[in-house]
């Protein structure tokens, strides 16, 4: 992983007013960032019939990755319609650059293939015997489409920003905290995943950047953080229970099971503490770590493995 100073430096940028007081962009992101749009396909169905506990025979975190992911499809769609209303705010004061335009139709397009790819495996979960999952995403959809009324774009696109560090951060534990998600889990879902957390690096600066344009507030920030937590750790706690649940392996007998899978020594959520700290500090900005060689390098070693040939890349 590389670590990148936000000290000013010739080719680095900040953020700078207009004549109208409107912050324009100038990003951190690094010199060398290209957004690619890579097509995949895979099949999830054959391997789940094969190996329902895909991450190395452990139900307890294999449903706790599948109730994650199965948030994806909806929370995916949502976070472009949030960028593309903030940016028709900024365009109005014209405050967006040609780069700025670019990125946004990259990321636009990254997530919806991401949220395609998580459907295809919410499918082949429901096939599994998992049919509750369908009443979950219709009750989710309709609580992003309250949400998109009751909210500004303001606080939609924060919402946006932390939820896109969470994602983002999985790319972090993936290649610092605990490679065994990748290593001891099967083909595809390890390489879907790790497909998916290379491009949200890839752009992991495009709505924070776009929400601190449209409002630069550290109070909001913080509030979007804690109430995208919150609403995450619900979603995933109901989804991962009615799995486990559904499986005969709820209850207090594996209790300790569940969450020495989360809050172990090389547990997701314990890898998760130390980027919320990160997120909360006043200088915070997702380029502050680039693990993007790192996570390039492990997915291409992943498709050589499997026999996979490259990806079609636009």
């Amino acid at each position: 992983m590389v670590k990148i100073s936000l000290e000013k430096k010739k080719g680095m940028k900040g953020y700078l007013p207009d004549e109208a007081g409107v912050p324009r962009l100038h990003s951190r992101q690094p010199s060398d960032l290209h957004i690619v749009v890579r097509r995949i396909v895979y099949d999830y169905r054959a391997p789940l019939k094969r190996n329902r506990y895909w991450f190395n025979h452990n139900p307890f975190t294999t449903h706790f990755m599948n109730a994650l992911q199965s948030i994806f499809p909806e929370g995916e769609r949502s976070f472009i319609e949030d960028a593309m209303d903030g940016a028709k705010i900024l365009r109005r004061h014209g405050s967006l650059d040609a780069q700025m335009e670019q990125d946004l139709k990259l990321f636009q397009q990254q997530e919806s293939l991401h949220s395609q790819q998580h459907r295809l495996w919410n499918q082949a979960l429901i096939e599994a015997g998992y049919k509750k999952l369908v009443q979950y995403e219709e009750t989710y959809h309709r609580h992003l489409v309250r949400s998109r009324k009751q909210f500004s774009a303001k606080w939609r696109l924060a919402f946006t920003a932390a939820a896109e560090h969470y994602t983002a951060s999985l790319a972090y534990i993936f290649v610092n905290i605990n490679q065994d998600l990748l290593t001891k889990s099967d083909y595809p879902f390890n390489s879907l995943l790790l497909y998916h957390a290379m491009e949200e690096v890839e752009h992991k600066s495009v709505c924070f950047d776009l929400s601190k344009m449209l409002s630069p507030s550290y109070l909001r920030r913080v509030i979007s953080l804690a109430f995208v937590s919150l609403q995450i750790a619900i979603n995933i706690y109901t989804r991962m229970r009615y799995m486990l649940k559904n499986d005969g392996l709820w209850g207090r007998a594996y209790s300790g099971n569940v969450w020495g899978s989360l809050l172990g020594k090389r547990g997701l959520l314990r890898g998760l503490f130390p980027r919320i700290v990160m997120y909360l500090r006043p200088s915070f900005h997702p380029w502050l770590t680039d693990e993007r060689k790192d996570i390039e390098r492990i997915f291409g070693s992943l498709l050589t493995k499997n026999g996979i040939p490259p990806f079609k890349y636009e």
